[in-house]
């Protein structure tokens, strides 16, 4: 039985749809060869519960990760407006200035 196959024949559409969301978002990360954690299971099923909202999970994330390295050997689905995310970006810009010259001009 595949991640979160419990709720794919779940009579709320919502329910069903936020499974679909979260199976496509780890299944992308096992395509890479990453593996998430069971903390992060267990938020997206509160998730996908209707238990807590996608900014509780993130801000959830924040405070699991808030200690931890941008660049460490675990990873997790990284919400986009995170605080990690915003450290890796200004850690790349200072590596990398000329290709984000180029991103910023298009």
């Amino acid at each position: 039985m595949g991640l979160f196959e419990e709720y794919k024949n779940h009579p709320d559409k919502d329910v069903r749809e936020r499974a679909n969301n979260w199976g496509a978002a780890i299944g992308l990360q096992n395509v890479d060869g990453l593996s998430v954690s069971e903390f992060l299971i267990q938020l997206a099923r509160q998730q996908i519960e209707g238990e807590i909202t996608m900014d509780e999970v993130t801000q959830r994330l924040n405070e699991h990760y808030e200690h931890s390295k941008p660049y460490s050997s675990t990873y997790e689905i990284i919400p986009p407006n995170s605080e990690m995310i915003q450290k890796m970006k200004e850690e790349n810009e200072l590596r990398r200035p000329k290709m984000y010259e180029q991103d910023s001009a298009i």
